[in-house]
């Protein structure tokens, strides 16, 4: 197993001239401890980048195995604040602090981002990471649920439904001709994207690329295809939902205030009924239908996302054999069981809540609903993976929480090539995969040679 970890630990929210911030540190570069080492965490409010006294911070200090603490301090600009916490297990700990204005209140950011809206910092740490397991067990007929949903997929055909030249494209897309595209799948809902390849591409000659979504209700967008077409590869980039591409803002709008709305929160009792089901065929339709381009060049096919992509592209380099490369960005929908295990306790993640909350409704019905959950548990998919992987992980992530990201790396196998990049001070969309992404052109540009 390989992790690289970066040097350089993004805490502070970045300030202009009068603004204010928090510069959160632990006494290591790297945030990864051993079990029953004791990581120091520092604060230190801030002025122009500058330290200050006087400023009130308040703190949330949240560990797996259920510790969590809450309160404030005056800042001193000769004495930074210091917590000290023992790691006791495999887990990872969060630390949030907020600088409150003369009136007692938080203070908005002018550029706020993420999961980060006012003036503080935060940062995280891990205890040995490379043994944090999920707190579940993969369910006995998982692998026979999900080849019966594949000979499900196969007695549809994959019949090209549309294929629609783009040619009101802005002047710098001439290198590459695009389409938008629907292929059909499961219970007539389309894989629905858009197309892109350098033009007069040859048979056989292109590597291939699969982009997929986060959570949410969009259309796919030609800057993301045209990034690596203009490099020499065919690229799909499709929505999450099979709706249709290029629509007014308002067409997704509705969507989202109507037949999706919450749906990454929603409880699905039945497995058979669950969002992410024809969701995940979706992804296994358009890497099959990459691989039936005649400009593929049989060899790379690459699948790419973050958050709900990066579940997306997990369970894509599980179910299809073909892929060669896996980029999987904080990826969402890992170990539901360890928040609700009485001995790893592990912290809730945020835009699962509704899900997490009618979890709640008594043990049984907890045991159930978590069943139903576990066929579509990244981790659950990651040992079925043969091909090399590259994953991110954020600290301060309430979307993918680090133990939920570590416990699908950790059941990667041993033998297949994997990768990890770790931010102890991002939050969920301040993680960028450079690391997989570097490989994925590498890849691209070598099949030119």
């Amino acid at each position: 197993m390989k992790l690289s970890f970066l040097a350089a630990v993004f805490a502070a929210v970045g300030c202009a001239a009068g603004e204010l911030s928090v510069d959160a540190k632990t006494d290591k570069k790297d945030s990864i401890y051993k079990c029953g080492e004791t990581v120091t965490v520092t604060a230190a409010a801030l002025e122009d980048g500058k330290p200050v006294s006087g400023k009130t911070v308040t703190y949330t200090l949240d560990a797996d195995g259920g510790f969590s603490k809450r309160g404030k301090f005056v800042s001193d600009a000769e004495k930074p604040w210091t917590f000290e916490y023992k790691f006791s297990r495999p887990g990872a700990l969060r630390a949030e602090f907020t600088i409150l204005g003369d009136d007692g209140k938080r203070i908005p950011l002018k550029r706020g981002y993420d999961q980060v809206r006012f003036a503080g910092g935060r940062i995280g740490a891990a205890a040995e990471p490379d043994k944090i397991l999920p707190g579940g067990k993969t369910p006995e007929d998982f692998g026979a649920f999900w080849k019966a949903q594949l000979d499900r997929l196969a007695q549809v055909k994959p019949e090209v439904l549309e294929r629609k030249k783009l040619d009101k494209l802005p002047g710098a897309y001439n290198s590459v001709d695009m389409w938008d595209v629907k292929v059909a799948s499961v219970d007539g809902v389309p894989v629905s994207g858009y197309l892109a390849m350098p033009k007069k591409a040859a048979p056989k000659s292109l590597p291939a690329i699969l982009l997929v979504q986060g959570a949410g209700v969009g259309s796919a967008a030609p800057s993301n295809i045209f990034r690596w077409a203009k490099e020499g590869a065919i690229c799909l980039d499709i929505n999450a939902h099979g709706v249709l591409n290029g629509q007014p803002r308002k067409y997704y709008d509705d969507l989202k205030k109507g037949k999706f709305k919450n749906y990454y929160s929603k409880v699905y009792p039945d497995r058979e009924k669950h969002i992410f089901l024809n969701m995940g065929l979706r992804v296994v339709r358009a890497l099959e239908y990459l691989r039936s381009l005649p400009e593929w060049n049989g060899r790379d096919l690459i699948i790419r996302g973050a958050s709900q992509g990066g579940w997306q592209a997990v369970v894509g380099a599980a179910l299809d054999p073909k892929v060669t490369m896996c980029v999987a960005g904080v990826p969402a929908f890992n170990d539901f069981d360890g928040e609700f295990s009485p001995e790893m306790r592990r912290m809730q993640r945020m835009h699962f809540g509704g899900a997490i909350r009618a979890m709640k409704a008594g043990k049984e019905k907890t045991a159930e609903l978590l069943k139903a959950q576990s066929y579509f548990d990244g981790a659950n998919f990651a040992p079925m993976i043969k091909c090399p992987v590259y994953v991110t992980v954020g600290y301060l992530d309430l979307s993918s929480p680090t133990t939920s990201v570590y416990a699908l790396y950790n059941r990667i196998s041993a033998t297949t090539e994997k990768h990890i990049t770790a931010y102890p001070g991002s939050a969920h969309a301040k993680c960028p995969s450079t690391e997989g992404d570097a490989a994925a052109m590498k890849v691209i540009k070598d099949a030119k040679k």
